[in-house]
């Protein structure tokens, strides 16, 4: 039972993402796997996590503006659809998390796991959301002002959706387990591991500069030119900085915890 109940409520996540065309077909496969194995070992809480964490996503995606449009355009590697690297980069380390706990039955596993969700949303929507500002946003490391939607920079706006999406994933988690502290370190471990993720961004994600336009991007390609290296190192692309934040965020609950 508790098996066919993993597998379907996994089924309908997936069917979902399937008609708003939000993951690559590959991706779609990996997400269900992933799904299902959180479902089946974390239960239905674990699986409302993980579902809010798409599902907030896909709002954030569809906030659209020419504006906003124009920009990620301009300065982003990826389209819309979330591929495989995305996905093991945002859900990998939840699924790992889980498997664990499943052989060490570690009850902190599961708070782990809750903060590791909450960095997740919690970096998705302080970019998507944080773009819209009004202002340009800061560099967090330089502290002036710099282009919107680069990696690196934050903004008043970012920040609170940050926040916000890390504290529904803690209530979610609150909900089933009535902790207080949980729901604190939770919040706060997402909120700080979206900010790691800038941190971890500015100095070491790999930017370009169009030869021809002169913009700094993440694009290997702009105006028809290869783009050239001028910042970070090439081998921290957007994913492999967003799965080292969500670990990160990962291990500072469990230190926290212990």
């Amino acid at each position: 039972m508790k098996l066919f109940v993993s597998f379907l409520l996994s089924f309908l996540l997936a069917f979902l993402a399937y008609l708003k065309k939000a993951l690559t077909p590959n991706a779609l496969i990996l997400a269900f796997i992933f799904s299902c194995i959180i479902t089946y070992i974390g239960g239905v809480s674990s699986f409302l996590m993980l579902a809010m964490v798409f599902i907030l996503t896909l709002i954030a995606n569809k906030i659209k503006t020419t504006e906003r449009q124009t920009k990620i355009k301009e300065l982003h590697q990826k389209g819309h659809q979330k591929d495989i690297p995305s996905i093991i980069a945002n859900v990998a380390p939840g699924t790992l998390c889980l498997i664990i706990y499943q052989i060490t039955k570690n009850n902190l596993l599961l708070v782990v796991f809750a903060s590791l969700m909450a960095e997740a949303i919690s970096d998705s929507l302080a970019s998507d959301i944080g773009i819209l500002s009004k202002k340009d946003p800061i560099n967090i490391l330089t502290l002036k002002r710099s282009t919107p939607g680069l990696s690196g920079n934050i903004s008043l706006l970012g920040i609170f959706a940050s926040f916000l999406g890390s504290l529904i994933i803690a209530s979610i988690y609150f909900i089933f387990n009535n902790n207080v502290f949980h729901l604190i370190i939770i919040t706060l471990c997402g909120t700080i591991g979206n900010l790691i993720d800038s941190f971890l961004g500015a100095i070491l994600q790999v930017k370009y500069e169009c030869p021809n336009c002169h913009i700094i991007t993440e694009k290997e390609e702009h105006c028809q030119t290869k783009t050239i290296p001028v910042k970070g190192l090439k081998l921290f692309n957007n994913d492999l900085i967003n799965i080292t934040s969500n670990i990160l965020a990962g291990i500072l609950c469990y230190i926290i915890l212990i």
